[in-house]
């Protein structure tokens, strides 16, 4: 089978942790969204384990992307797994600390696993960044904050 030669200095690079798998494949923020995107179409209309494999995927070949792992997140939360979106949200969140979905979101898993205080903090902290609740998380966190009342 033919194929490129494999580049060993950037094959170091991807192992050494000094390069993203995206960057490694010549993958461009650009195609990395395209896909992004067709796994939100995914996601919204309810096929949760065909999604996942893609943010998956978009995750492993960008690490540091807040919107993959917020996605990520929002999956797992769908799936009624709200432990690992948490996860997922909290990594969002230390490469974005203004990610309103991922706070919105991360609100919601810490309610469903009974940890109300946090839970509140997370929602109200959402709002405070999109008080006029342009995002639909944020309408969301809004209504959530106010069922709890």
């Amino acid at each position: 089978m033919k194929g490129r030669a494999l580049d060993t200095g950037a094959a170091e690079r991807l192992a050494t942790g000094q390069t993203t798998l995206a960057e490694f494949l010549g993958l461009g923020r650009e195609q990395l969204y395209e896909i992004a995107g067709r796994a939100y179409g995914l996601m919204n209309s309810g096929r949760l384990e065909e999604a996942l494999v893609i943010y998956r995927g978009l995750v492993a070949a960008s690490p540091a992307d807040s919107v993959f792992r917020c996605h990520l997140g929002a999956v797992e939360l769908r799936r009624g797994r709200a432990a690992e979106a948490e996860v997922e949200f909290d990594a969002a969140l230390r490469f974005n600390r203004a990610n309103v979905d991922a706070l919105s979101g991360r609100g919601e898993a810490r309610l469903r696993l009974g940890r109300l205080v946090e839970a509140v903090e997370d929602l109200r902290a959402a709002l405070e960044l999109d008080p006029q609740a342009r995002r639909p998380s944020t309408v969301r966190a809004r209504a959530l904050l106010h069922s709890l009342r």
